[in-house]
Order: structure tokens, then sequence, then C-alpha cells
């Protein structure tokens, strides 16, 4: 059976990944352990960002035998960046963010409104390393938003990254006159996950991010 391969970072240490799996639980564990004893719920994500612009994401199509596919094209250096997090457990919720630009400011933004979700709860937030993510100890980050850290150079332990490859199928292949356009058609092509949970628990799937999510946490 013939398999597309999954992108994996030549400076990843595979040892760190490994080990960010076998501790998670005893992290989540240990923070549940704080929460239970304040009367709060834990809540766990998964966040990341991904950059969208002008410039058209060409991908493979069907066509007639004999014609040649064509997509239009043209060069115009306009972007903006998608902020999204995805529940891993519980409600399954999707949140996300527009915004035109990116830095610690914008991301202290996003975590404000995932804490903003639940106000009582406390939101634990698995992200990568990038450098406009908040640290663990800034004092931008809300009281009740606690963040972990992924290994540098392991995408692959973030199922928000599978998002981003099915968003890319919904729109790849067509010329937006406008930014706002493409962002309309980003809104609309992210609907089903916002009001479906299913279709969120499907990306996080049936492994070991939901088997550290069930280490006994309030919900």
């Amino acid at each position: 059976k013939l398999k597309v391969p999954r992108k994996s970072h030549t400076k990843k240490d595979p040892a760190k990944a490994a080990a960010f799996k076998v501790e998670l639980p005893v992290k989540l564990e240990s923070l549940a352990g704080v929460a239970a004893r304040a009367g709060q719920a834990v809540r766990l994500w998964v966040l990341d960002e991904h950059r969208y612009g002008l410039l058209p994401v060409i991908r493979r199509v069907w066509g007639q035998r004999g014609v040649r596919v064509h997509a239009p094209y043209a060069t115009r250096y306009q972007w903006g960046y998608l902020h999204e997090a995805l529940e891993v457990d519980g409600g399954h919720r999707l949140e996300l963010l527009f915004t035109p630009c990116i830095d610690q400011d914008v991301h202290a933004l996003f975590l404000q409104q995932l804490g903003a979700t639940e106000p009582a709860a406390l939101h634990i937030v698995i992200q990568d390393r990038a450098g406009f993510h908040l640290p663990e100890n800034d004092p931008r980050l809300p009281t009740n938003v606690r963040l972990l850290p992924l290994p540098p150079y392991s995408p692959e332990l973030n199922p928000v990254e599978k998002l981003g490859a099915i968003v890319k199928d919904q729109i790849c292949n067509r010329l937006y006159p406008t930014l706002r356009k493409l962002e309309d058609h980003l809104g609309g092509a992210l609907r089903p996950w916002r009001t479906e949970p299913a279709r969120v628990a499907a990306l996080i799937g049936q492994g070991w991010l939901l088997d550290a999510a069930n280490t006994g946490a309030p919900v």
C-alpha cells in the first residue's frame, strides 16, 4: 500500500520527541492536581499558526485526458496569520483568530481568548517554541493558562498541523482578488470543525495525546 510520508525535520531529536510523550502524562497530572485543589476544571489545547496570502497554493486536480489544466496565478505579496487551537478532550472545540501580523503581544491575545472560553478553568496549552510564542514565565500569560512547549523541530506531535493541510485543499488553485475574500473562504472552510466537535476529535485521534489527557485530570 502506497503512503504519503509525513515530513520530519532533519534537526529533530527523536529521543526528545519520545521523552515528551512519556513525560506529558506526569506533567498534566501535576498541573491537574494543583487545579483540583483549587476547585478548577482542566482544559487541554494544542496550538499553532499558519500564514496565508494571495500567492496561490497549487495542488493536483482531476482533468480530462489530453487537456492541460491551468490555475490562475498572480504574485501579490499580502498575507495574514491564522491562529488555531484544538481542545484535546472535553468539548473538542476549535478556536480561531485572524491577525495581520504575529508577535508575542498578538500571541498573548490568542491565549487570552482561550482562557476566556471558560474563565474558571485551568487551560493547558501545548505549543512549539517559535520566537513569537510567549515563554512559560512571561508576565503577559493569562493567570488561568499554563504552557507546555513541544520539543524543537517536532511539528508531527501537534495535530493542528493536520488542520492546515486540510484547509489548503479547500482553498487551493484559486485566485482571490483581496485578502478579505481569502479570509472569508478560510472561515467557511473551517466552519464544519467549529460546529461539529466530532471532526476535531478525529483530528486528535486515538493515541498518546488523548491517553495523556485522560490521566485523571478533573473535567
